[in-house]
């Protein structure tokens, strides 16, 4: 658990992202796809804080957790799990949205 509980993550805000996909490009852990609508989409246990999305992303729909507004944190749609989390993952999982403040659910 202390491994995916030490990072940070990203948080993207679907409404501005307009799906060019350098932030997937741009990733070197493969923590973002493209979703079924081609927009943004974070691959929760992946993400290792890179934050090359954050810097390649041409409308800033992507931003650090702790610099996410509360709006962003609360949409539907912007992040998943690539794999069943175990019992460890997900309380890191807990706290990390306790955290960051993040309100929406994974897809």
């Amino acid at each position: 658990m202390a491994e995916l509980a030490k990072y940070e993550r990203v948080v993207i805000d679907q409404d501005i992202c307009i799906s060019c996909g350098a932030c997937v490009a741009a990733c070197p852990y493969q923590a973002l796809e493209l979703d079924e609508n081609g927009k943004s989409r974070l691959i929760w246990e992946k993400c290792k804080d890179d934050f090359s999305c954050v810097a390649v992303c041409p409308v800033k729909a992507i931003s650090k957790a702790s610099e996410a507004t509360p709006e962003a944190k609360a949409k539907k749609g912007w992040y998943r799990f690539g794999k069943s989390l175990t019992p460890e993952e997900q309380k890191a999982f807990e706290e990390w949205k306790t955290k960051y403040g993040i309100t929406a659910p994974p897809v």
